[in-house]
């Protein structure tokens, strides 16, 4: 399951005004994992650490940077290298060494080490992990404190994925953590081809020095792609002209600063990809031989998929009946283990078992759609990213996720089993934007998921309040989503309890008026996925308006307790482009019937404040003793040059400055 969309938190909050700040505030990951794809990592046993200390080593430290030098980091890398020696079948053997030293208590979570490898392709042999205290003391990791494990421990999982992790000892400020270990490749999942990435830079904190080596048979030829620095590698011919090296160095990488909604570590850290495949179209081959086969129904398909399309007319009746089965009775589990990391099962085996990961899910639905007469399609994409990915050397490690294309009557469905609560002809977010890789076939080509149009994630709420003159008021709010919206709200009601969906509608109405108390709800069937969600509930809220002698004062909005909160954007210069890869609308409209003996004495003007990122409209109107309160918020997708800070800064600002204005209402 993906994770719920943010349009949930804010349904959840009642926050439906301002709906970019949550976006804006979230902190960048900046990738740690740099090698080879998920599926080809390694492990053994650990040998004891003699307690010494190398000429090198002495060196390293002597000059290491102290807490002084980078008061703002949590530590200093000293040393992040990999020595990858590639056997002509393409497989590998890869040393991997990291010298770190800790700055603070921010910093000690480095002594949490965890390899992931996959145990069908690799074996994973630590050789060294200690730690060298700033007294000189050397404390080295037990071989019986190493624990090898699953990697999604506790959760639906068959995967042959694991980890090997331990725990640095006695790490205080000052510290340095040593630890080496040798990744062995049993043999490569594409004959004779070799990839691999690299990140000179690993998380946002300082790199004194980043190197890879890697050595090649001659007659491999590798392509090579170098992101977000000009480094140059150093290449070296063997003795006997069989091999080359070449080695990528990079030194005194500086920290990433992190700034609110800075694109991704793709464009930020410096990194360097490798692959000897030849073109996307052998990928596209490779692919196509795994799964083929695997489409092919059996007997039992045969007959479920004749009694899910009977009595139904048009071929999009058939394949949405299809796609609701598959997506409803087939239990999304990863299963990674062997060649299956790429390879699907079965769909007999699928849908008999019930349960598949993503690619297998897709195989069953491309094989009920084609026996239906239905033109269906694996397609590989890169979920959660709108990166180019043609752009890149070609290998698997580009895609993380597979769904289905069905081409009916000209128009394109791109169906996503795995998200369990998508509606017919709603793609996913994370899907959004995607650029595909389409495998007719056995030929691949490259088609972008269409990006949702702010209208499509919409989240829309109504409410009307009876306003006393204590400030307290009662009334009835409806809330509703499309998209990402209403499977937010579909998710939020899938997984509650049902003795538990009243507090989820409460807290709700929280966001409305502090202390809310819901008295009545009523819920839309949320099972059927034809419908939109709509969940109603009437309201008592204690506490919606201010009193101040003979004056009652409000924000213009219906929520009053959550607040538009201040600007993310605080710095006074910025160095990274704002980047928004989402867009939607928030949508809020309240009537509010005023007590008697009270009339307005200050109203809003109707505002409108715009820019690349989105739109923030709101009106308020008065008739017949009754107010009402417009508020629209859309998010457009942006991506803005830094040179452009001051336009986002002030956007904000004034965003903020205009959701909190009063309303003020005098009696008399």
């Amino acid at each position: 399951m993906k994770k719920p969309s943010p349009f949930l938190a804010a349904a959840l909050s009642g926050a439906l005004f301002v709906s970019f700040s949550a976006a804006a505030q979230a902190a960048p990951r900046i990738k740690k994992t740099r090698r080879k794809p998920a599926a080809v990592i390694t492990t053994a046993a650990t040998a004891p650490t003699a307690p010494v200390l190398s000429a090198e080593l002495k060196a390293l430290l002597a000059q290491a940077p102290s807490a002084k030098d980078y008061p703002n980091a949590a530590k200093a890398t000293l040393l992040d290298v990999a020595d990858i020696q590639v056997r002509p079948d393409g497989s590998a053997r890869t040393v991997t060494r990291q010298l770190i030293k800790v700055f603070n208590e921010r910093g000690r979570d480095e002594a949490e080490v965890r390899i992931p490898y996959n145990h069908a392709f690799e074996r994973v042999t630590i050789t060294r992990a200690r730690t060298i205290k700033s007294n000189g003391q050397i404390l080295s990791v037990k071989p019986s404190d190493v624990r090898d494990h699953a990697v999604d421990e506790g959760e639906d999982s068959y995967s042959d994925a694991r980890i090997k992790s331990f725990s640095l000892p006695a790490v205080d400020d000052g510290a340095v953590l040593e630890y080496e270990y040798v990744t062995d490749q049993k043999a490569p999942l594409m004959p004779g081809q070799f990839w691999t990435r690299w990140w000179f830079q690993t998380g946002s904190d300082p790199v004194v020095e980043s190197r890879l080596t890697v050595t090649m048979p001659k007659g491999l030829a590798v392509k090579e792609a170098l992101k977000n620095t000009d480094l140059k590698p150093v290449t070296k011919e063997s003795a006997d002209g069989s091999k080359i090296t070449r080695v990528w160095r990079s030194r005194g990488v500086p920290s990433i600063e992190w700034e609110p909604m800075m694109p991704g570590a793709e464009r930020i850290a410096p990194h360097l990809a490798l692959s000897t495949v030849g073109t996307w179209q052998d990928i596209a081959a490779w692919y196509w031989t795994l799964a083929k086969d695997r489409a092919n129904p059996d007997a039992a398909i045969k007959a479920q998929t004749a009694a899910l399309i009977k009595g139904k007319t048009t071929p999009e009746e058939k394949a949405k009946a299809i796609f609701y089965h598959v997506e409803e009775k087939t239990r999304y589990v990863a299963l990674e283990y062997g060649i299956g990391g790429y390879q699907p099962r079965r769909a007999a085996d699928v849908s008999r078992n019930q349960y598949g990961d993503c690619k297998d899910m897709t195989t069953l639905l491309v094989a009920m759609l084609k026996e239906a007469g239905i033109t269906a399609h694996p397609v590989l994409l890169r979920a959660g990213s709108t990166a180019k990915v043609s752009d890149e050397l070609p290998s698997p490690h580009a895609f993380n996720h597979a769904i289905c294309l069905a081409e009916i009557n000209g128009k394109k469905f791109w169906l996503d089993a795995t998200a369990q609560l998508a509606s017919w002809g709603v793609v996913p977010g994370g899907d959004r934007g995607a650029q595909a890789f389409v495998i007719r076939d056995g030929v691949g080509s490259w088609e972008v998921i269409p990006h949702a149009a702010p209208e499509e994630n919409r989240l829309e709420q109504t409410a009307k309040l009876t306003l006393a003159a204590d400030g307290s008021a009662t009334g009835t709010v409806r809330v509703q989503g499309t998209g990402d919206a209403d499977m937010g709200l579909r998710g939020a009601l899938f997984f509650t309890r049902p003795d538990k969906v009243k507090e989820m509608v409460e807290r709700m109405a929280q966001g409305i008026g502090a202390n809310a108390k819901v008295t009545k709800y009523t819920v839309s069937d949320f099972r059927n996925k034809d419908l939109p969600v709509t969940i109603t509930y009437d309201v008592t809220l204690p506490s919606w308006a201010q009193k101040s002698g003979s004056m009652l004062l409000f924000k213009a909005r219906a929520e009053q307790s959550a607040g538009s909160g201040s600007s993310p954007f605080l710095q006074e210069t910025r160095e990274h482009p704002i980047f928004q890869d989402s867009s939607g609308v928030l949508e809020s409209t309240v009537e509010i019937a005023i007590p008697a003996g009270y009339s307005p004495l200050s109203m809003p003007e109707p505002l409108e404040v715009k820019s690349d990122l989105g739109i923030f409209r709101r009106t308020v109107t008065n008739k017949d003793n009754a107010l009402t309160i417009a508020v629209r918020a859309e998010n457009h997708r942006a991506d803005i040059p830094a040179a452009r800070y001051s336009e986002v800064r002030k956007y904000y600002d004034d965003m903020v400055k205009v959701a909190d204005e009063p309303i003020i209402l005098k009696k008399g």
